[in-house]
C-alpha cells in the first residue's frame, strides 16, 4: 500500500512539474535573422551577436518563449515569413511602403538614415559631386537594401555598382573602383569611425540622406503576436533595456523616443 501511495505522489508531483513548465513558457519563437549587418546582426566567434540578438534574448526572457534562430539571406526573409518558416523578422529591416504591403511591422525601435562613405582625399568633392550629373560619380550600393532603392530613384542617370556585401563595397572604394558608397549610419560609422573596425583612408559624411525607421516584422494575419511584441518593446523602452542595448553596440549618439534616432556625434 505504501508503495502505491509513493507512486501516486510521484505521479502527482510529475504532473504538477509538467503543468508549471507549460505555464512558464509558450511555443518556440522562430526568429529570422540575416547576420551580415554589424552592429545590428552579425557573427562573432561563431555566434550571433549585435543589437538584434540581444533584443531577441531579452524578448525570450520577457515572454517565456525559447528563441530559435533561423539564418536566412536578407532578401529571403520576407518570403520565409510569408511561407511560415519563421514567426518574426529581427534583422535591422527598414520600414518601407513596399514592405508594408507584405508584412506587418512592430513599432520602430530605432531610426537611421542613409549616409555617404568616401575616400579621405575626396572630402572636398562631396556631397556636391554626388548630385552633379556632370561629375559622373561612381556610386556603390548593396543589393536589396534601402540604400540601393534610394540611389536608383535619386541618381537616374546611372553610374551605380551593386555589391553583395558591405565589405565588398568598402574594398572597391579603397581600390578606386567606385567613388563613394551609400549605406546606413551603422555601416558608415563602422567603416570610418569605430576604432575597432575602421578602414584607414575612408571617411563618413554624417549627414542623413534619408529618414528610415527600423522595426521587426510579423505576418499580416498575426495580429496577436504583433500586439504582444509592441507591448514587450514598450516595456524595454520604459525600463531602459532598449537604450542599454543600443548603447552597447552603437558608438554614436542614440536617442530612443518614438522612434529613436541614430546619427553620428
Amino acid at each position: 500500500m505504501n508503495c502505491l501511495k509513493q507512486t501516486a505522489r510521484l505521479l502527482l508531483l510529475l504532473s504538477l512539474l509538467l503543468l508549471l513548465a507549460g505555464c512558464a513558457s509558450g511555443p518556440d519563437l522562430r526568429v529570422g535573422i540575416a547576420p551580415s549587418y554589424p552592429p545590428l546582426a552579425f557573427m562573432k566567434d561563431g555566434k550571433l551577436a549585435g543589437v538584434e540578438p540581444d533584443l531577441a534574448q531579452k524578448l525570450g526572457k520577457q515572454t517565456g518563449r525559447r528563441i530559435v534562430y533561423e539564418i536566412v539571406p536578407f532578401d529571403r526573409l520576407i518570403p520565409a515569413l510569408q511561407e511560415g518558416k519563421i514567426d518574426l523578422i529581427m534583422a535591422g529591416m527598414s520600414v518601407t511602403p513596399e514592405r508594408q504591403q507584405l508584412v506587418s511591422f512592430i513599432d520602430s525601435y530605432l531610426k537611421i538614415g542613409q549616409m555617404l562613405l568616401r575616400r579621405e582625399k575626396d572630402i572636398k568633392r562631396f556631397p556636391r559631386a554626388l548630385f552633379d550629373q556632370k561629375e559622373a560619380v561612381r556610386i556603390g550600393v548593396e543589393r536589396g537594401t534601402t540604400g540601393e532603392q534610394f540611389a536608383l530613384k535619386t541618381f537616374t542617370w546611372g553610374g551605380l555598382s551593386h555589391f553583395d556585401t558591405t565589405d565588398a563595397a568598402a574594398r572597391a572604394l579603397e581600390q578606386g573602383s567606385i567613388d563613394c558608397f551609400i549605406h546606413d549610419a551603422p555601416t558608415v560609422w563602422r567603416f570610418s569611425a569605430d576604432l575597432t573596425t575602421q578602414h584607414q583612408g575612408l571617411v563618413g559624411l554624417f549627414e542623413p540622406l534619408t529618414d528610415e525607421p527600423l522595426a521587426w516584422a510579423v505576418r499580416k494575419n498575426d495580429q496577436a503576436l504583433l500586439g504582444q511584441l509592441n507591448a514587450e518593446l514598450a516595456n524595454m523602452r520604459r525600463d531602459g533595456t532598449l537604450q542599454e542595448i543600443l548603447n552597447k553596440w552603437i558608438r554614436t549618439r542614440v536617442q530612443v523616443g518614438a522612434p529613436g534616432e541614430l546619427y553620428a556625434q
